[in-house]
């Protein structure tokens, strides 16, 4: 039996990046549900249409736009990049929305149960339909004459530089979710030629990661808007995925690079700018703007954070508030707390985060149609700042790690912090929780970090860190169920 589950995207005629919609060219990876004989189904390649399409730069740029537009159709998928960094890690308070009430510490974060869920928090079908695009582009940008390109040597070589950039992040990013994936390193084009593939092993992934990006890095350069990958920015993933291994030595190192690339912090008076879109201190962000011509915003997604008077008639209950914990752990001098956070109104003593509040009503009579027009910012200075801090202090550079601390303490008006030892370790820590809360970074920090157990030791349980329980599970009811190869991760085969 063939299960027909190919996903074909679109694509239509947009400026240069400006519009990173859902879309992309060719078949993507499609996982079988139960009874089907082949774990990922694809249509045959049209050999044809290869021949059509990769012949110019103007159609990898194209493509390079669908493959952005995937990232950020992942992303939005029942919010899960919020899901996955933020709600996980209990930084904001779900209590209105009974599905996700078992992913948080009340819950005891199982992550098993959810509800109507299934589909974006246990399944990874559709990263893959990225890492196959970036696939398609690596191998069919080299084919390409040079003269093809508007640009000439340089657009050839950016385009692939952001395709294998973009391939490194998602496979990171799948890691730190739901640990070892199953790894492909080419297209796939004929279903009868596939094979059972295994999952890898993190050490496995992460040097395929680290290989692509070294070589993004020859390719890019450090020019042009923040909505696509450069050079900065393949930088800094490295220095996440060096940290993730916790080789300190190599992640200081690739801190130091970005540092060096001429980002610089934003100002308290101008922090929201960072959310706007290409502020000075972004280094990689996805578009999600409003504009009349090619609109990439979006209702659904960032507004779960806001309630009225930002969003009209929105109650609380309808919203992720930030959760009571989460808020004591701001100095009662900290200056972010007024300027990204404010009382919602109803009388409830509850903080919303407003970091995106660019609600733009298309009839300002109509209150249910509207969108909310932000960036969503992947990487940022102050995150590599405070990764250097950490970096910083495992290498034993105390001064260091402080200097680049009460940086980030003294934008938010706050004095000195002096602690040494395993004290100023969880400072770093709980700074960056506090930097970039509702940035889907907070979960992998506490996992990288080792905190788990720390802030949440009732139901982080040896057992459970031994055998991996921060990574989500894998819906197998319809992802390989008949593939041997394909294995649960290990809390989750008894709980």
């Amino acid at each position: 039996m063939k299960y027909n589950g190919s996903l074909l995207f679109k694509i239509v005629k947009m400026k240069r990046y400006k519009s990173l919609t859902f879309k992309a060219l060719l078949t993507a990876f499609v996982f079988l549900l139960p009874g089907c004989s082949k774990y990922i189904d694809l249509e045959p390649q049209n050999a044809t249409y290869d021949e059509v399409f990769w012949v110019s730069g103007a159609n990898v740029q194209k493509a390079m736009s669908g493959a952005y537009g995937l990232l950020r159709g992942s992303f939005l998928s029942d919010r899960s990049y919020f899901i996955f960094g933020d709600v996980a890690a209990d930084n904001f308070d779900v209590s209105g929305f009974w599905n996700y009430t078992a992913i948080v510490q009340s819950g005891g974060f199982k992550f098993s149960y959810v509800p109507y869920l299934e589909a974006s928090l246990k399944n990874w079908t559709r990263f893959y339909s990225v890492i196959n695009q970036c696939h398609l582009i690596i191998e069919n940008t080299p084919k390409i004459d040079v003269s093809k390109f508007a640009d000439g040597e340089i657009q050839k070589k950016r385009l692939e530089g952001e395709a294998r950039f973009l391939r490194a992040y998602t496979y990171f990013y799948m890691q730190r979710v739901w640990g070892d994936v199953v790894m492909t390193k080419e297209s796939f084009k004929d279903p009868d030629a596939i094979q059972p593939i295994p999952r890898s092993s993190e050490e496995e992934v992460l040097t395929y990661c680290i290989t692509d990006l070294e070589a993004a890095i020859g390719l890019l350069d450090n020019a042009g808007e923040k909505i696509v990958a450069n050079q900065g920015a393949a930088l800094a993933l490295l220095a996440e995925i060096y940290a993730w291994r916790h080789d300190y030595v190599n992640a200081e190192r690739y801190c130091n690079e970005v540092i060096d690339k001429g980002y610089s912090l934003e100002n308290l008076a101008d922090y929201k700018k960072i959310w706007k879109g290409n502020s000075k201190e972004s280094i990689f962000e996805l578009n999600m703007l409003f504009d009349a011509v090619s609109n990439e915003a979006t209702a659904g997604f960032f507004n779960i954070f806001l309630t009225d008077p930002y969003i009209k008639n929105k109650a609380i209950n309808d919203a992720w508030p930030v959760g009571e914990a989460m808020k004591n752990t701001f100095e009662e001098d900290d200056k972010r707390v007024d300027t990204i956070m404010t009382l919602s109104s109803g009388g409830n003593n509850k903080y919303i985060l407003t970091k995106y509040d660019g609600v733009n009503y298309y009839d300002p009579n109509n209150t249910s149609n509207y969108v909310v027009s932000n960036n969503l910012v992947l990487i940022r200075l102050a995150d590599i700042y405070l990764l250097r801090a950490e970096a910083r202090y495992k290498n034993g550079n105390i001064t260091g790690a402080q200097d680049d601390l009460n940086l980030i303490r003294a934008r938010a008006g706050l004095g000195l912090y002096n602690g040494i030892g395993e004290n100023l370790f969880n400072e770093i820590f709980d700074e960056r929780r506090r930097e970039l809360l509702g940035e889907g970074q907070a979960m992998f920090d506490m996992i990288r970090m080792e905190q788990l157990q720390r802030l949440f030791s009732g139901e982080y349980s040896n057992d459970r860190m031994a055998k991996k329980g921060y990574y989500w599970p894998l819906d197998m009811r319809n992802l390989l169920p008949q593939n041997e190869l394909l294995t649960q991760n290990e809390w989750w085969k008894s709980n």
